[in-house]
């Protein structure tokens, strides 16, 4: 969760001719969404009013919750993705220069085309039942290589548990739980009913976010505009 980002672009964006975003399916990468812009804001694309409940729902994941937020930034990751690794050392960042004044939600995009990317999702999901999404997500990431094709991934889920500390029992029973698992499908279907382009996916006070650049700047600017430096 620490590593040093060497390259980072938000959904659709192109890199010499590359897509460096996770596309919601195997043979077409992410689509870059129409952009709305003022002379003063940077590139993003509103949600339509009648999706913005599905865009951060009471009880999602926040990994800060300041008592009155000034921005809600929303990240949409897949753990399967190697660019959500990248962006989350990002988001870590954001939490360290902004969490007393932007609520940060973490949601879950496991997409299809993915093998792990949903048991990967109620691995974090289950952790945060005791306290340490972000541990577990860093854990995740760290281990992507190691489990991102195996057949059967949750021993080894189990084990990153066991090594953060956590009761082991209760974490595999909450990660086979009816609970966690229809968390992880209704993160899913509000993604892809809000046309989210791929992963990772930012939202910014109901605007999907177009960064053009590669580096946590592009953030900066995005969370000082909407805080008004």
């Amino acid at each position: 969760m620490r590593r040093v980002v060497p390259s980072l672009l938000i959904a659709g964006l192109l890199v010499g001719g590359g897509v460096v975003s996770c596309g919601t399916s195997s043979d077409s990468p992410a689509p870059s969404p129409t952009p709305e812009t003022t002379a003063s804001a940077p590139a993003a694309t509103p949600i339509p009013a009648d999706s913005l409940e599905k865009v951060a729902p009471a009880d999602a994941r926040a990994i800060t919750d300041p008592a009155d937020p000034q921005a809600t930034l929303v990240l949409f990751t897949d753990y399967q993705c190697p660019y959500c690794a990248k962006m989350d050392t990002l988001i870590q960042q954001a939490k360290n220069d902004y969490g007393d004044s932007v609520r940060i939600v973490v949601r879950n995009y496991p997409l299809p085309k993915h093998q792990n990317a949903g048991t990967s999702a109620r691995a974090v999901e289950a952790a945060a039942e005791q306290g340490k999404l972000e541990e577990m997500a860093a854990a995740v990431f760290e281990h992507q290589q190691d489990w991102k094709n195996q057949e059967d991934v949750e021993d080894l889920f189990v084990s990153y548990a066991g090594d953060l500390g956590l009761d082991t029992e209760q974490f595999r029973a909450d990660y086979n739980s009816d609970a966690i698992k229809d968390r992880v499908a209704r993160d899913l279907q509000d993604s892809q009913d809000l046309q989210l382009p791929g992963t990772p996916s930012l939202v910014l006070d109901n605007q999907v976010l177009m960064l053009d650049s590669m580096d946590y700047s592009a953030i900066q600017e995005q969370l000082d505009h909407a805080l008004g430096s």
